[in-house]
């Protein structure tokens, strides 16, 4: 009897120890598949863009409506400081594509704060009204250059980015293929987008290079899902070249 239940003791053990190994097994698995799965990154931003937001806000929605110039005058040596910050922040390699637009903007934008320090130290309000508007509209121009031409071209570059510059480098097939699901789906939102009103006079070009991507993401699926190893960097190279030139109508 002492014997049985030390047996039956042994078995318990034996059981308990490879429940553990199995859960934490399939736990290990889930993981590395849920990792795989996770290809779309984040929008980065520059550094300080926010910092000049937010002196630009009270100026612009407070002091500027209100005809105080002296509030105005005061946020001077903020903006100075603040555009520093822009003009020795590095552009994050997700926006190379439009980098020689955003230095002339952000050229533009220093160029509107050296006038607004100039006419702030006279009493000319007209004069620094015209400044602020100026600034305004300098930053705007910036900003808009890091902005998405439209809203689903972005969702779709923030998981083509992390495949061409890591999975496609490293030849990490595994992960270009788990991001199928999420191009495609991009794609499909990207196809059934309006064009905006800002852009209906190059609205035929937009979908003619729109439906090319299509395409391009339509032979990516279609090699990966065959496995064909081989073929993959091909079409990748090809669906990227394909939203440059979609992307490239817009400038």
């Amino acid at each position: 009897m002492k014997k049985l239940g030390v047996l039956l003791m042994v078995f318990f053990v034996s059981v308990l120890s490879f429940s553990v190994f199995f859960v934490g097994c399939k736990k290990e698995i889930q993981t590395k598949k849920e990792q795989a799965e996770v290809t779309e990154m984040k929008r980065p931003g520059v550094e300080g863009l926010k910092e000049f937001h937010e002196v630009l806000f009270p100026v612009w929605h407070e002091f500027l409506p209100n005809g105080d110039y002296e509030s105005i005058r005061k946020a001077v040596p903020e903006f100075k400081k603040s555009i520093e910050i822009v003009k020795k922040a590095e552009l994050p390699l997700f926006y190379q594509h439009v980098k020689d637009e955003f230095e002339k903007k952000r050229e533009e934008l220093a160029l509107s704060i050296e006038k607004l320090d100039s006419v702030a130290q006279t009493k000319d309000d007209k004069k620094l009204e015209e400044a602020v508007e100026n600034m305004h509209s300098a930053f705007e121009q910036m900003a808009r250059v890091l902005a998405p031409r439209m809203k689903e071209m972005e969702q779709f570059h923030l998981v083509l980015y992390p495949l061409w510059h890591e999975a496609m480098p490293n030849k990490d097939y595994k992960t270009i293929k788990a991001a199928i699901p999420s191009l495609e789906s991009k794609m499909d939102a990207l196809m059934k987008a309006e064009i905006p009103e800002d852009f209906k006079d190059i609205e035929t070009p937009i979908i003619e290079k729109r439906e090319a991507l299509g395409k391009a993401v339509e032979d990516l699926a279609n090699v990966c899902r065959q496995n064909k190893d081989e073929e993959i960097i091909n079409k990748l190279t090809q669906m990227h070249e394909s939203y440059r030139a979609l992307d490239e109508v817009f400038e």
